[in-house]
């Protein structure tokens, strides 16, 4: 059997083929369960999700590493922020101007690549139908296998493909005891195989591959390595650039580990908010009430959101807040008097010459004297209904209806601030993919310490 471990809704390919019979689905909080920890590392072989919690991982780098010397092959898939397997090297951000320095080429033969040409690897588009490669170059977006690079590679390591012009090293191998990890940084590996193409065979050779690995009988589970402190705990209050006299927000970014919200707060470029981490697996909820603002990061893990969907709604309740709630959270099943309606991600049409639908409204909104059209018109995903009284200044039409808010910020329904929408850009910011995304997130901290009011300001 192949485990997947991931940390939330699986990223599936173009088709559900019979290949994926092979895989099972665990989510990676199942090691910290004994029974499940076992069955995990009795697998034959291992696929490590783009959304899986790296510091989640960390604690258990003993097990996984005892894993793959035993015998097991692992695929670690997105970009290694904090290794987790000894030998794994950290991901670092390519600066690309253009497809040709994003390009996949073979650097050394690998079997999970075997039959791939991978001129099929190097554009991806949302345009119904087959196209030839030509076409791709004309409606494509390129980027979505891989963006950056690995230095530091262990000493035996194996490039398999690299990047760009440079061939930089995107994927790679290596032997460690009687197993082997192979690293792909980029959009999990298995996602992309298409059987319109020849990366459909991605796919099965992947599976091959993982069951082909020689793993010895092991006797008790591994026990994690010591806890990781994922939380900075409270900071000294950040200098407002605009007001150096006075005091920014405590600003919270709530998160489950993963690879985008650790690089996020790794950003040099986010230092002056001095964000702090909320990593929702080894966080207390009530350390919400001395934030004065909080970001529920995008794509948060179902089970770990719901333990902090009492504590968030408590804080609405609080004048002194604001709440930003970003994209791909269910917010209708757990945020007070909201709606959503599914639409497709549209992430081609500057490349088509398409509209996306977008529109913005309410132009004498004070929210706009921080907030670009380019921040908030590159995607979404899907469309909310808010309360009446709630300001949208980002809407979707459709056939010259509007028919629902990609943005809205509620100031009426409850004491707080709220801020929501169906746009996840710190997952595409940590990602380093999409200019516009890194745009919305600039702004949206700058709204929110600009226009902060200190407590002592506030009239209760």
């Amino acid at each position: 059997m192949i485990y997947r471990l991931i940390g939330g809704t699986p990223m599936r390919g173009e088709h559900d083929p019979s290949w994926r019979g092979a895989l099972e689905d665990v989510d990676a909080y199942g090691l910290d369960d004994d029974a499940v920890r076992t069955r995990i590392l009795a697998a034959d072989g291992l696929i490590i999700s783009g959304s899986a919690d790296h510091l989640l991982l960390r604690r258990y780098r003993e097990a996984l590493t005892g894993f793959v010397r035993s015998g097991g092959r692992v695929l670690v898939n997105a970009q290694v922020v904090t290794p987790f397997i000894e030998g794994l090297a950290v991901w670092r951000k390519l600066e690309f101007h253009g497809a040709r320095d994003v390009r996949p080429h073979q650097v050394t033969a690998h079997t999970v690549w075997e039959g791939v040409d991978y001129k099929d690897l190097h554009y991806r588009t949302g345009v119904p139908g087959t196209h030839s490669y030509e076409r791709l170059e004309e409606i494509g977006v390129a980027g979505f296998y891989g963006r950056g690079y690995h230095l530091d590679l262990p000493e035996d390591a194996t490039v398999v493909t690299g990047i760009g012009q440079y061939s930089l090293p995107l994927d790679y191998s290596y032997r460690l005891g009687g197993g082997e990890v192979l690293v792909h940084g980029g959009n999990d590996l298995e996602s992309f195989s298409d059987d319109r193409y020849s990366i459909g065979r991605i796919g099965p050779n992947l599976v091959a591959w993982l069951e082909g690995g020689s793993r010895m009988a092991e006797t008790g589970s591994p026990a994690p390595s010591s806890s990781v402190e994922a939380n900075r705990g409270a900071r000294p209050p950040a200098v407002d650039p605009r007001n150096p006299g006075g005091t920014a927000p405590r600003i919270g970014l709530l998160h489950c580990g993963t690879f985008p919200p650790l690089r996020t707060l790794a950003d040099p470029a986010l230092q002056p908010y001095r964000l702090e981490s909320v990593h929702l697996p080894d966080a207390d909820p009530s350390i919400l009430a001395g934030l004065d603002v909080m970001i529920v990061g995008d794509r948060l893990h179902e089970g770990q959101l719901a333990r902090f969907a009492p504590a968030i709604r408590a804080a609405l309740q609080d004048p002194r807040k604001t709440v930003i709630v970003l994209g791909e959270n269910k917010v209708e099943q757990w945020l007070p008097g909201v709606g959503y309606t599914f639409r497709p991600t549209v992430f081609w049409t500057w490349r088509t010459g398409g509209d996306n639908g977008t529109r913005l409204r309410l132009p004498a909104d004070p929210m706009w004297e921080y907030f670009t059209p380019r921040a908030v018109s590159w995607h979404h995903h899907g469309l909310l209904h808010p309360p009446a009284g709630a300001r949208s200044p980002v809407v979707m039409e459709e056939n010259g209806v509007e028919i629902g808010a990609l943005l809205y910020v509620d100031e009426v329904n409850q004491p707080a601030r709220l801020l929501v929408t169906t746009m996840d850009p710190v997952y595409h910011h940590g990602s380093g993919f999409m200019p516009g995304a890194s745009q919305l997130l600039y702004s949206l901290l700058r709204w929110v310490t600009a226009t902060h009011v200190p407590v002592s300001g506030r009239t209760e």
